[in-house]
């Protein structure tokens, strides 16, 4: 199986993987990166559909798929794809291709949406928080942060339910991290990260820094854009601009007195102990909130 993309042979990878007992029929790629592709594929037994991901192991690439299965595998929520099949915990050969064979999620990722022009209504924002609060509940108390809370890893289903997706960058606080401390800047997506993440302050990251994400991603569904890119002109000026500038206060229909406008702002402060100092915490100062709105 090894060899770089380009080469990939899907008819090939699929013999290999029925010698296996893994019967597959590998479609359309649907996503591709540096060093992954993405395929919408279906098993053939049973018709059903699933996500193909073939990648080059590089770098920390092997243990960071290790740790975005555990992730997926422990948390076990119904809004997280399920991992059905993987190579990655017998890999030895690191020339070999790894490749994740996971529960297909129907719909649109919010990025597509939000391109396309689409804003989310004050009922869709408490269907989001809602969901997200829970998925975040189960992660806190496994001591994993996502750390990649943005537009493309959610999806939104035809029925309106929100998934989280790819947990390739997730810290796991019992575990020894994998980024070197004396690095400059940790894993992350500009714009939607904490300052305390983008500095690599180990010791600071905990899951208020998903909180932040939470914060833009929905200051985002509301007005369209990302409020720290808007208006940016370069990366330093952004960067400047989430260590040392709040969200701004929505207007948001529905939200009249301001309460939500305000959570929102207080998810994505650019000071980690401004922020709710847990899920527990978040989920009641929500709670609260929703009485709000009409």
């Amino acid at each position: 199986m090894a060899g770089k993309l380009e080469n990939f042979n899907q008819e090939e990878f699929e013999g290999q993987l029925s010698s296996q007992g893994i019967n597959i029929k590998i479609g359309e790629l649907i996503g591709r990166g540096g060093q992954k592709h993405v395929y919408a594929s279906k098993m053939i037994k049973n018709s059903q559909d699933v996500v193909f991901k073939v990648m080059i192991p590089s770098g920390h690439t092997i243990e960071r798929v290790k740790r975005e299965i555990r992730a997926t595998t422990l948390i076990d929520h119904p809004n997280i794809p399920k991992i059905l099949f993987t190579n990655v915990s017998d890999q030895i050969d690191s020339d070999e291709l790894i490749w994740i064979i996971e529960e297909f999620i129907g719909g649109s990722s919010l990025r597509t949406l939000l391109t396309s022009g689409r804003t989310f209504r004050i009922d869709e924002i408490i269907v989001f928080f809602d969901t997200m609060f829970s998925i975040l509940s189960k992660s806190e108390e496994l001591s994993i942060v996502h750390r990649d809370i943005k537009p493309e890893n959610i999806m939104v289903g035809p029925d309106g339910k929100f998934w989280l997706i790819d947990f390739g960058i997730s810290r796991h606080l019992d575990l020894e991290s994998i980024t070197s401390s004396a690095a400059p800047m940790g894993p992350h997506t500009l714009g939607y990260s904490a300052a305390e993440q983008l500095r690599n302050r180990k010791k600071d990251i905990d899951i208020r820094a998903d909180f932040f994400s939470l914060g833009v991603v929905a200051a985002e569904m509301i007005i369209g854009q990302n409020p720290y890119w808007d208006g940016t002109l370069d990366v330093l000026q952004l960067i400047k601009k989430i260590e040392h500038q709040p969200l701004p206060i929505l207007r948001i229909a529905g939200d009249s007195q301001y309460f939500l406008a305000r959570f929102i702002k207080t998810l994505g402060d650019n000071r980690a102990y401004r922020r709710p100092r847990n899920v527990e915490s978040a989920i009641r100062i929500f709670s609260l909130v929703k009485e709000s709105l009409e």
